[in-house]
């Protein structure tokens, strides 16, 4: 790196504590290894802009919070002088915010101060990589530079315009050959009019107008070029020949790669901006938002990187299904994302997301031939190209986004591959998050539901037994004895289900599929029916579940029907429970004295009973297993046979309002 001056790298530190400068410079210098480098320091922003105009810096490490002006307001003031000068915002105030501000405005690196020692030497091999980097930069562009000059065609123009001398260079340039050339109008090669050029061409031959003029013009393809148009710089100077006659001669030079690559860099650097702006969205958002901010971060970088579509899907390990649970696509998009994905028919695609890989395709018709079946999904959808990123969380897959267009040929470079595959990460934490806080809340719930039922619901029971012992006590009547038992057997019945309800409201173990019919004629054989009758109807099939869990909630509903069908009139005839199926699951059903209709919303929340033995646990227990298998439940109007109570369990599918069982372990 030595630039012939004695140092091979030279450091301005700026920070308003003295003694840590000299800290830091001893330990930079130190740990540079081969490297000569040395380290002068500043302590205001303002001290070193004078430094940075008197002396040769190669890398500024800046602390942020100073007293004249911050290290955001230095680094600004820098970047006016010194565009490229490699900057590091060394700070002991780290936060999002500030590393997000110091990238935008410029900074090439950003370091959080710690304690220790060994934090000086990732600084200086930073230091050292930043300026690497600097100088690889530098050189390029004068090599670059040197290139393109050799590349430039050269040509002279007569007063009027037209061509009277190229090179070979212009001519393989163009696409003409040389004959064809002379005599024409420079003009005549530009597409459309020509104006730019003729402009310039004007301003040099004019009197009053400058020796030399820039032009930028689409040029015109000759009958042996070998591209439709292409994007062209160059220059035109006005010279006299030798009979003091007016001329011009030029250059020319194909910059359409330069220009991409300019338009391509102001891309990534809008995308880049989108994903930080989203990213401190998500960070910051409610538990209510977090909807909300995931499809507005699909829609800004959607648009930003002008896609076609945006789509969430969250990975169901029970049935090997990605459900779309968040998307965006653009008004002119007419096809939308298909909203369940078997991922049987996506192996290839599959196979890829569970090795954490990003994918892209810039055309569907790139896919080999093993991938007949990820081929003829994407076509269904209407893909041209696209960019896959995994979702992970505790090294588990739990989902994916698909970013796409329906145009084929799309060219997704690495820089933009990786900014998209952020936005999966910033999903997934957020997800992740969402699902921490929902299970703390439930959580606080069930401690709130036992509390209630320690502080409230036992102490009646507790004061009844309490009571009627002191009267048998006092009376020395056992009598008394068997009324004090019921009311600790009503505390032993409030207790073991308020438990097993605190114990439910964990996932459900590891499921299975399992015959429904058989799961709920084990359940009645567990409950003491008496003379109750279970039909269990054909059709019913088989789900995913937790055989043991889903047994309980059958067992609680058919001791529900059995207490209450012995109640009242319901007494004189025989209770009767069916089992059957429905469009998306099953349901129980009785011939009980059933739930009015203004209940059914509240049937399930506990202490909810019409029983004087039962302890209005019973349905809560239900509830907590359906929704830890991700399933519904809702009391309905009865069955029109039956007139009792009804129950019907949704199973058919994943929904945004109901967590997926996708792999997000517990903590």
């Amino acid at each position: 790196m030595d630039d012939g001056s004695g140092v091979d790298v030279r450091v301005l530190h700026v920070d308003d504590e003295p003694s840590l400068t000299d800290l830091v410079s001893v330990y930079l210098e130190r740990e540079a290894g081969d490297v000569d480098l040395s380290v002068t320091t500043s302590a205001s922003g303002a001290d070193a802009l004078d430094r940075l105009r008197e002396e040769q810096v190669d890398c500024v490490v800046s602390d942020y919070d100073m007293p004249d002006i911050d290290g955001l307001e230095f680094l600004r003031a820098v970047r006016s002088e010194h565009p490229d000068l490699p900057f590091i915002l060394f700070t002991g105030k780290g936060s999002e915010e500030v590393a997000r501000d110091a990238f935008r405005v410029g900074a090439t690196d950003y370091m959080q101060k710690d304690t220790g020692t060994d934090q000086y030497t990732v600084l200086a091999n930073r230091v050292l990589n930043a300026v690497s980097q600097y100088r690889a930069k530098e050189a390029s562009e004068r090599y670059g530079a040197a290139i393109e000059a050799l590349d430039s065609g050269v040509y002279s123009l007569d007063d009027s315009g037209h061509f009277t001398e190229v090179d070979s260079v212009f001519c393989e340039l163009t696409g003409y050959e040389r004959d064809d050339i002379l005599e024409q109008h420079v003009t005549d090669l530009a597409m459309e009019d020509g104006g730019d050029l003729s402009d310039a061409f004007e301003t040099v031959t004019s009197c009053e107008g400058a020796d030399t003029e820039r032009f930028e013009t689409i040029l015109a393809p000759g009958p042996y070029a070998d591209h439709d148009e292409i994007l062209c710089e160059g220059h035109l100077a006005a010279r006299q020949d030798g009979d003091e006659e007016p001329g011009v001669i030029g250059t020319l030079q194909d910059v359409t790669e330069r220009s991409r690559h300019r338009e391509r860099l102001h891309y990534e650097t809008r995308l880049k901006d989108a994903v930080l702006d989203t990213s401190t969205s998500l960070m910051s958002a409610e538990a209510d938002e977090i909807g909300t901010k995931i499809e507005w971060t699909l829609q800004t970088v959607g648009e930003v990187s002008d896609l076609a579509r945006c789509s969430v899907f969250l990975y169901d390990d029970e049935t090997n299904v990605a459900v779309q649970m968040h998307d965006w696509q653009d008004d002119g998009c007419q096809v939308n994302h298909p909203t369940r994905v078997a991922l049987d028919d996506a192996d290839w695609l599959v196979e890829r997301l569970n090795r954490f890989e990003n994918i892209r395709l810039h055309n569907t018709s790139d896919l080999p031939p093993g991938a007949s079946n990820t081929k003829e999904m994407l076509e269904t959808a209407d893909t041209g190209g696209f960019v896959a990123v995994p979702m992970v969380s505790k090294w588990t897959l739990i989902g994916f986004i698909v970013f796409d267009v329906t145009d084929e040929g799309r060219s997704w470079t690495d820089t933009e591959v990786d900014l998209l595959r952020s936005v999966g990460d910033n999903v997934a934490h957020t997800l992740a998050r969402q699902r921490r806080e929902h299970e703390l809340q439930r959580q606080n719930e069930r401690l709130e539901e036992f509390a209630s039922v320690v502080s409230h619901d036992l102490r009646n029971p507790l004061n009844v037994a309490k009571g009627f012992v002191e009267l048998a006590s006092e009376e020395d009547d056992v009598s008394h004895l068997s009324r004090a038992l019921d009311g600790l057997t009503r505390m032993d019945t409030l207790l073991n289900d308020v438990l097993t309800l605190a114990r439910q409201g964990r996932k459900v173990g590891d499921t299975e599929p399992v015959t429904v019919a058989q799961v709920a004629e084990r359940a009645w054989k567990a409950v003491e029916t008496g003379d109750a009758v279970l039909v269990v109807e054909d059709g019913i099939g088989s789900t995913q579940a937790d055989q043991g869990r889903l047994q309980q909630a059958f067992e609680n509903l058919f001791r529900n029907a059995v207490e209450h069908g012995s109640d009242g009139d319901a007494a004189e005839t025989e209770t009767l429970v069916r089992v059957g199926p429905t469009e998306t699951g099953f349901y129980v059903a009785d011939n009980g004295p059933g739930i009015p209709e203004q209940d059914r919303d509240t049937v399930f929340e506990h202490g909810h009973t019409t029983s004087e033995s039962g302890s209005g646990f019973g349905l809560s227990i239900v509830e907590s297993i359906v929704e830890a298998h991700g399933w519904e439940i809702v009391a309905t109007a009865p069955e029109p046979d039956l007139g009792g109570a009804r129950f019907e369990f949704d199973v058919g599918g994943v929904r945004p309002e109901v967590e997926p069982r996708f792999s997000l372990s517990d903590d």
